[in-house]
């Protein structure tokens, strides 16, 4: 199992990242790292401790108690995304990002004044000068028609 005391430690004074309407209390300081349900969670055994999210007491005690468990899913998976960002930017989890590189980006080149621009062509008609060609019906269209 996957035991990190850091990642425990570091719930506490987070915001609420389920924020279950009308359930959240919005206190940051009654938040604590909850733990997913399932995923080899038994009698007496927690998940991975990588597997959860910041959680307010109440939030907390409605995900555990699991009613409309299945509704909570969406808010769940935002809440555990939401956290995990936290931990990768305050350095509690470690994940190797690619150095910003300037040259993978176009230069863009201004726009010219006004006056310069050519004019666009109106994609509502045709150009002057072409025909458009008529297409026969399928055969089930000609079908369904007589």
């Amino acid at each position: 199992m996957i035991r990190s005391r850091k990642i425990l430690r570091h719930a506490k004074g987070q915001p609420c990242q389920l924020r279950l309407p009308g359930i959240c209390n919005g206190n940051p300081e009654t938040t604590v790292w909850c733990h997913l349900n399932g995923h080899g969670k038994g009698m007496g055994l927690k998940t991975h401790d990588v597997l959860g999210f910041f959680g307010c007491s109440n939030c907390h005690a409605a995900y555990d108690q699991g009613k409309g468990r299945a509704e909570l899913i969406p808010s769940v998976l935002d809440a555990v995304c939401a956290s995990w960002v936290v931990l990768i930017r305050d350095g509690i989890i470690f994940v190797p990002q690619d150095a910003e590189n300037p040259s993978h980006e176009r230069p863009v080149k201004p726009r010219k004044p006004r006056g310069e621009r050519a004019p666009i062509q109106s994609r509502t008609e045709w150009p002057s000068g072409r025909k458009m060609q008529s297409r026969p019906f399928p055969k089930r269209a000609a079908q369904e028609q007589s």
